[in-house]
């Protein structure tokens, strides 16, 4: 063998560490341990003990300030009471101006008594009615009048007592005075509540101040911060700047209604206690209780360090005596320990020299059996290294050769991200690498005995299906299979795995099975939910309109080929948009989900149910006949009418208009159909909803013309009039917590002058070109708006919305540029919104109006971005600056996560494009504080604000 080196030594001696000090070590490190956690421990118990009394004594201080100042108030009512039954009191009020005038003399004689040693501020004498007869104040005391106070002591012919704080806080009581049987008036005194301060403490030991609020606090006594004057405090010296430190009172009426603060070194805790409210609107005054917790803050680090000594002084007397204990025994194990490297140098006799077991011994321990272990040792290799010299050239080359192979497949198996086993004939498992492991939840350790057919869910069809190709490929038949199969790890959790299995030559020509799997369980879970989510509606989770649509075509085409009748309902449910104006969209958000499961119950399993529209459903049923559709439709009404939903009114019943369209041999489209059951749907709603209307042929249209034109004359004499009215909503920037911008949204003012929503005359405006006219009387209308601001000093941006038609119009971009031209600051606050039908019907024709409007300046938004799978491609091409998220995945965030799932995701895209975020229909704070998690930018809703024509 060969010596070891002399840069070898010097590194062993760097790192070597005696066992002595690593035993102390160890032994230290823990007691420290051991002893710092009880001194936690016991800092934790006494803190824990300090909060509990410090809650009774605050509690005690509160209780005691108030009881001190109803005493004070008992008392006053006393005196006011003994004053009011003075003879001559009682007498004077009856009495005529010589009366009065006796009156007033009889206690100019008491006043100076009552103001120097009783401490009054005031006395009046009030009759049954009028303002007070007499009245005596000192300079300290405001002229306030308690008439409404005084009224109610003579109206009820009782004593009250109560505290006015305005400049000044003062303690008021007042007597009934009676004469002959009868209120002849009142006495009211009224004196400062600086004896209660004072008197706290001297009782509890702790201060007391009054605190009024003030419009403008001044003085040293001002605290301005909290719109407070200090009116009464004691140990002024000391607390008023501890006061002054405050910025902010906490809720008086909360269970944490105190603070701790530090002033000079030492801690205090405030305690506040809100005095008898004052005058309507006008805050009320404010009882604060100082105590100084400086000396039990103290007592407890005292008592919590002095343990902390004793504790270390214990646990270094014990490691003394044991370094002790174990210096002799580690000398001898020492002096063998130093011998060993000698064997490494084949310096066999020197070590057994240098090792020299004891000879004399009473009992032996551990370290005589190392010794002569090391010594027979000694013995064994001198035997053995002449054997190991004549193989170690030879096996030198082999394990270089075997240590590449071995490193390389090591890494390639823990590296791969995919499952790479091997396996027996019999399905036993004989090796596995991490990735596997990680997945299966298996270790090592535990794959003796495992067999790959546990590894699969236990659904008998691919599990036979492996087992099949596993025999072929052992029987030579078969040299590479590739299946699909569900694995199961340890933990329940599933994948879904396509595997290959191929053939391998063990050791004594048994055959081995190599096995790798591929994991797909993400890809096709998304999968899943992309093909969900474009084919149901995430707020019900019906089929939605283009699904629908897709499924009625079918029908038709397979009622035309069977000769059976089909039928489709088309649901609109009657007053639903009160609900939503009366109880928020959330509500009208959970009615639907009730209805549609409702209707649900009703459909047979054959039947399909689709939401069509916001408040509207859907219902194919195949192989039905009139009569039968007719009994659907009715049963579901009389469902409905049974749904009790929270917040409806007790005589309010759910219901649903229903039109009723029949087909077989029709040769009526989808669009013909949906067109001819709105028209039965709205046929029913006008019989006064609740019930149904079956279509005939040629039914309808006249009525649609009629509505059509009724609304083109609507617009076009409001147009005319001006009888639009432009509605502001308001948009909150999340980050700033305050409102960036407005969103435009147009009315028309009905006869009776009352507004009426877009979605009954914006679709005849677009279907008549109308739209155009309306765009740009809004666009006028609300750039006249922004400049009545801009001169007010208000720059708040504004969201105008433009049609597709509008875009197609190659005059507007004029028209647009025109107005801008109207200020200078007009272009950098205008946001024009398009939706994403809008800008896809000529993509690069709205291309190229964007462009042209953004070089004057403007931005642009995207509405209604997430709702069609090519909203990501578009928020690419076109060239907005803002994305406003569809509210359908905004109304049920808080409770969907597929929503949140979905409202994150597109938040990073549109942040990774570089756009802003908007997100509608925010109707709570939970939603709100979510979307700014998510990193939306700006939030729109009731919960934000409601569209008005006035800018808040």
């Amino acid at each position: 063998m060969l010596a070891s080196s002399p840069s070898a030594k010097a590194r062993s001696a760097a790192r070597f560490l005696s066992l002595r000090w690593k035993i102390l070590l160890t032994l230290g490190g823990v007691m420290l341990s051991v002893n710092g956690a009880l001194s936690w421990l016991h800092f934790h118990d006494l803190t824990t003990r300090f909060e509990v009394q410090r809650t009774a004594t605050r509690e005690r201080l509160v209780g005691q300030a108030l009881a001190l100042r109803t005493d004070f108030g008992l008392r006053l009512q006393a005196l006011a009471g003994m004053l009011a039954a003075l003879d001559s009191v009682g007498v004077g009020l009856f009495q005529t101006q010589a009366g009065n005038a006796l009156l007033r003399q009889h206690f100019d004689s008491y006043w100076s008594v009552l103001q120097l040693d009783l401490g009054l501020d005031s006395l009046q004498v009030y009759a049954q009615s009028g303002p007070p007869l007499a009245t005596w104040r000192t300079h300290a005391l405001a002229a306030v009048e308690p008439d409404a106070e005084v009224r109610a002591v003579i109206g009820q012919e009782r004593a009250m007592h109560w505290t006015r704080c305005e400049e000044v806080c003062t303690q008021f009581a007042a007597a009934p005075i009676l004469s002959a049987g009868r209120v002849a008036g009142a006495v009211v005194l009224g004196s400062s509540l600086a004896d209660v301060v004072v008197s706290f403490h001297r009782l509890s030991g702790a201060d007391l101040g009054v605190l009024v609020p003030a419009a403008d606090p001044v003085g040293k006594n001002a605290l301005p911060a909290l719109g407070l004057q200090v009116i009464g405090l004691s140990n002024v010296e000391r607390n008023l700047p501890l006061l002054q430190q405050l910025t902010d009172l906490p809720p008086l009426r909360a269970e944490r209604a105190w603070r701790l603060l530090a002033y000079d070194g030492r801690q205090f805790e405030l305690s506040f206690l809100a005095l008898d409210p004052g005058v309507e609107g006008q805050a009320s005054a404010v009882l604060v209780v100082v105590d100084d917790l400086t000396q039990a803050l103290a007592d407890i680090r005292k008592s919590v360090w002095s343990r902390l000594q004793g504790e270390l002084l214990a646990s270094l007397f014990s490691l003394v005596l044991l370094a002790l204990l174990v210096h002799a025994p580690l000398q001898r194990m020492t002096q063998a320990v130093r011998a060993i490297p000698l064997l490494g140098r084949s310096a066999f006799a020197e070590a057994r020299a240098r090792i020299a077991p004891r000879t004399r011994r009473l009992v032996d321990d551990e370290i005589d059996s190392l010794d002569e272990a090391a010594v027979a040792l000694s013995h064994r290799l001198e035997t053995l290294e002449s054997d190991v010299a004549a193989h170690s050239a030879e096996m030198q080359g082999m394990l270089q050769r075997i240590s590449v192979e071995r490193d390389f497949s090591r890494n390639l198996l823990d590296t791969a991200q995919v499952i790479i086993l091997t396996q027996a004939a019999n399905g036993q498992i004989l090796t596995l690498n991490r990735y596997g492991q990680l997945l299966s939840g298996w270790a090592e350790e535990d794959l003796p005995g495992k067999r790959f057919s546990e590894l699969l869910c236990p659904d008998g069809s691919s599990e036979l299906l492996i087992q099949q190709a596993v025999r072929e490929i052992v029987a030579g038949e078969r040299q590479h299979v590739q299946l699909e199969s569900i694995m199961a790890s340890a933990n329940g959790q599933l994948y879904e795995i396509t595997w290959n299995h191929s053939r391998l030559s063990g050791p004594r020509d048994a055959v081995m099975i190599l096995s790798v799997g591929i994991d797909h369980t993400e890809r096709k879970r998304a999968e899943s939910h992309v093909s969900y989510l474009a084919e149901h509606d995430p707020l019900t989770g019906l089929v939605n309109r283009q699904h629908f649509q897709h499924e009625l075509d079918q029908a038709l085409a397979s009622a035309r080929r069977s000769l059976h009748d089909g039928a489709l309902l088309y649901l609109d449910l009657d007053g639903f948009k009160y609900v939503n104006d009366l109880n928020g969209h959330q509500a009208g958000d959970a009615l639907l989900r009730v209805v549609a499961d409702e209707v649900g119950s009703v459909a047979r399993g054959s039947d399909l149910l689709g939401r069509l529209g916001g408040d509207e459903l859907g219902i194919l049923l195949h192989e039905c006949d009139r009569d039968g559709a007719i009994q659907v439709a009715e049963k579901i009404n009389r469902q409905l009418a049974e749904i009790k939903f929270p917040g409806l009114g007790a005589n309010h019943r759910v219901s649903a208009s229903i039109g009723i369209v029949v087909f077989s041999e029709s040769m009526m489209d989808v669009k013909q159909l949906l067109a001819n059951a709105d028209i039965a749907m709205y046929q029913a709603k006008s019989k006064g909803g609740a019930g149904w209307h079956l279509y005939s042929e040629g039914e309808g249209v006249q009525e649609k013309m009629q509505s059509r034109l009724y609304w083109e004359e609507m617009i076009n004499r409001s147009l005319g009039d001006r009888g639009f009215i432009v509605y502001y909503q308001p948009i909150l920037d999340i980050r700033a917590r305050q409102v960036s911008h407005y969103e435009a949204l147009v009315r028309m003012r009905g006869e009776d002058g009352s507004p009426i929503p877009p979605g009954a005359f914006m679709e005849v405006a677009e279907n008549s070109g109308l739209i155009r006219d309306i765009d740009r009387y809004v666009i006028h209308d609300v750039f006249g708006r922004m400049l009545a601001l801009f001169a007010a000093g208000k720059y708040y941006k504004f969201s105008i919305n433009l049609s597709g038609v509008s875009i197609n119009d190659p005059r507007l971009l004029s028209f647009i540029r025109d107005e801008l031209a109207r200020g200078a600051m007009l272009p950098s606050h205008v946001i024009f919104e398009i939706t994403e039908t809008a800008a896809v019907s000529d993509f690069s024709k709205a291309r190229a109006f964007m462009n042209a409007v953004r070089e004057l300046g403007c931005a642009f938004s995207l509405d209604d971005f997430g709702v069609g799978f090519s909203s990501f491609n578009y928020v690419k091409q076109l060239p907005v600056d803002y994305v406003k998220i569809d509210g359908s995945f905004v109304r049920t965030l808080v409770d969907s996560p597929d929503d949140q799932v979905f409202v994150r995701a597109l938040a990073e895209v549109a942040r990774g494009f570089g756009k802003k975020t908007v997100a509608e229909f925010v109707e709570d704070e939970r939603a709100l504080n979510m979307l700014r998690a998510f990193g939306v930018d700006y939030a729109q809703g009731y919960f934000i604000g409601k569209p008005g024509p006035e800018i808040v």
